[in-house]
């Protein structure tokens, strides 16, 4: 019974540890979350990452939903993005599907009075 309860607890810790880590990667085959479209201004410069297929440009952006729901998204680019463009982002709770800059016109009202009170 003890060591029952220890594998449990153990495997537990493990599952916790792993979700943890690759979050990004469990939530785009998780059901529970939906995809949804969220957008964000480009308002801080982007983090660089080297990799063995060159340089990544990684932001991790406060964005709004159509609603105006407050989610905080990361996504990557080959290239540095022009500060204060606008950029529309498909997100499954922390995974980005894609992601395309956009016009402000192209952007819900709700989502756009949130990004301006930034």
């Amino acid at each position: 019974m003890k060591k029952t309860i220890i594998s449990l607890l153990i495997a537990l810790v493990a599952c916790s540890v792993l979700y943890l880590t690759f979050k990004r990667e469990f939530d785009q085959f998780n059901p529970l979350y939906k995809e949804e479209y969220v957008y964000v201004v480009i308002n801080k410069p982007a983090e660089a990452e080297f990799k063995h297929t060159g340089t990544r440009y990684r932001y991790n952006l406060t964005g709004y939903t159509e609603q105006g729901q407050k989610k905080t998204i990361t996504f990557s680019s080959s290239k540095e993005l022009d500060p204060n463009r606008y950029a529309e982002v498909l997100a499954k709770g922390a995974y980005t599907k894609k992601w395309t800059l956009i016009q402000e016109e192209e952007i819900p009202a709700y989502a756009l009075s949130a990004l301006s009170t930034q």
